[in-house]
């Protein structure tokens, strides 16, 4: 399973910020460490944060790669921290209750897409794969024939050291523990405990693990 998130046309942005309590100090010695090109991706990146900034509750700086889609409605509410990153053409929708958490240093990879109808918490230092899907809400209201009207929206958490594998898709009302590795191609449907192996559809704990290198 490869993680998929330094496409080569972006990297040395992923490093920005080295933990949410760091300070600008910190973030000006790694900046003058990298190369023309990364100096390059990483300023244009926190540019097109500023633009974006105003659809934000937070004011931490992050990255923000080319393509990316944010819609925030009414009382929503969007937080990233320090260091987070947001590749190219990720699309992001809080609606008008909804809160969208991104840790810090965590990593939203290429064209993946979070709806946030009522409350996405997502930790710190994780990292999402390519092509990643997280919702909270199927979006419409449902009537079963034994049980009647069907439960449509629940929270999703991701806790912190999460890697999570391209083309997984994550439902609502479930937990990810922190510092499990979900395999690619996942379904998950029920929560995962922390320190966990998971992989298939529906994802299933096959393993235990006890580290895992960013």
């Amino acid at each position: 399973m490869t993680d998929g998130l330094t496409d080569s046309t972006e990297m040395g942005a992923t490093e920005i910020g080295a933990d949410a309590s760091l300070g600008f100090d910190r973030f000006w010695r790694q900046f003058w460490k990298m190369s023309f090109r990364s100096k390059r991706l990483t300023v244009t990146g926190l540019l097109r944060y500023l633009w974006h900034m105003r659809k934000f509750d937070s004011r931490q700086p992050i990255v923000i790669s080319r393509g990316v889609v944010i819609g925030k409605e009414g009382r929503g509410r969007l937080i990233a921290g320090r260091g987070a990153r947001i590749s190219y053409n990720c699309v992001l929708v809080v609606g008008d209750e909804g809160l969208l958490s991104i840790g810090p240093r965590t990593i939203i990879g290429p064209h993946t897409r979070i709806m946030a109808a009522t409350e996405v918490k997502i930790g710190a230092r994780c990292m999402l794969s390519w092509n990643c899907s997280i919702f909270d809400s199927i979006g419409h209201r449902l009537w079963l024939e034994n049980t009647g009207e069907a439960k449509i929206e629940a929270p999703v958490t991701i806790e912190d050291d999460v890697w999570i594998g391209p083309y997984t898709i994550i439902m609502k009302g479930v937990t990810v523990g922190s510092g499990s590795v979900i395999g690619a191609g996942s379904v998950i449907r029920r929560s995962i405990p922390a320190k966990s192996l998971a992989y298939g559809n529906p994802a299933r704990v096959v393993g235990k693990v006890t580290r895992w290198e960013r």
